[in-house]
């Protein structure tokens, strides 16, 4: 089996196994969100976990959006969204932050940097950072306990 088709038995999810390691994690996410902005952290957090196939988080963070007021085109223009208009500045240095730092530690080179932190500012350059570390511990959390979206309407039903 596959990664992709593997499914799990009874795992316990991290909020019942470890509550205050949740409850801590929770608390970092609120500070990111308050740093970053609501949407543009949920964009971070979409792309994010579009790039580590986490259909939970998918679908939880564009409902996120959706709830926000994003436009749905947005929302689905979070998969292309360089070749997308529909997104400012900011919002692309923190999505090509969150791919090139996704893909690896060290990946982030020296004019991405700068300009992250020519639009973000330093500070929120650095919650960034701990933003999609933050997200891809949910990944990792949501995929290995196997957590999945709720059922959903098939369509024209």
């Amino acid at each position: 089996m596959t990664a992709a088709t593997t499914t799990h038995g009874h795992r316990t999810p991290t909020r019942k196994a470890s509550p205050e390691t949740f409850r801590l994690l929770l608390a970092l996410d609120g500070r990111m969100s308050e740093s970053l902005g609501p949407v543009l952290y949920d964009l971070v957090k979409l792309r994010a976990s579009q790039l580590n196939g986490c259909a939970y988080c998918v679908d939880k963070h564009a409902r996120d959006l959706e709830s926000r007021g994003v436009p749905t085109r947005t929302i689905h223009g979070v998969a292309a969204w360089q070749e997308s208009p529909l997104f400012d500045d900011e919002q692309r240095v923190a999505l090509a932050f969150t791919e090139t730092l996704t893909a690896g530690i060290d990946h982030v080179d020296d004019a991405l940097w700068d300009d992250a932190g020519r639009l973000l500012g330093e500070e929120r350059r650095a919650d960034l950072v701990i933003a999609v570390g933050t997200i891809t511990t949910w990944n990792m959390s949501s995929i290995t306990t196997g957590l999945r979206p709720p059922a959903a309407t098939p369509v024209g039903q």
